[in-house]
């Protein structure tokens, strides 16, 4: 309900609404849960990678980000081997990478895009690619 009423409010305002954020794979939940969430779906689907209650994994990721340099959408690249663990990565790290962005500047710093003559815009992306170390106890 929340959605479309902001919707609403742009579409009379004119502003163009934010398109939405794109997760592959598309998480189970729509906010990051709390840890005993995780743990409990970690527990239940992963459980032989549990080893006392700890799990150590890599994970790697990709960042799209459109021709702004907004931050538009993860990529789950390498699976840490649990999918709720991939879920909650992916959930958790677009937090992170969004804490300190400022309404109309961009997320990705120090990088321009400049486009042939006739390219649209919005075919255009920009894929920055990580990984992390993971360690977590349930």
């Amino acid at each position: 309900m929340r959605g479309a009423l902001i919707a609403g409010l742009l579409a009379l305002t004119g502003a163009a609404a934010a398109p939405d954020f794109s997760f592959q794979p598309q998480p189970r939940w729509s906010e990051d849960p709390d840890t005993p969430v995780v743990c409990a779906a970690m527990r239940a689907e992963c459980g032989a990678q549990l080893k006392d209650g700890q799990i150590d994994a890599e994970w790697r990721y990709a960042e799209l980000y459109n021709a702004d340099g907004m931050l538009i959408g993860l990529r789950s690249v390498q699976s840490s081997g649990c999918k709720p663990l991939d879920e909650h990565l992916l959930l958790s790290h677009r937090h992170f990478a969004t804490t300190f962005s400022e309404p109309g500047k961009p997320d990705l710093d120090d990088v321009t895009v400049e486009l042939a003559p006739g390219m649209a815009k919005d075919a255009v992306r920009l894929v920055k690619r990580g990984s992390t170390q993971v360690s977590m106890g349930c």
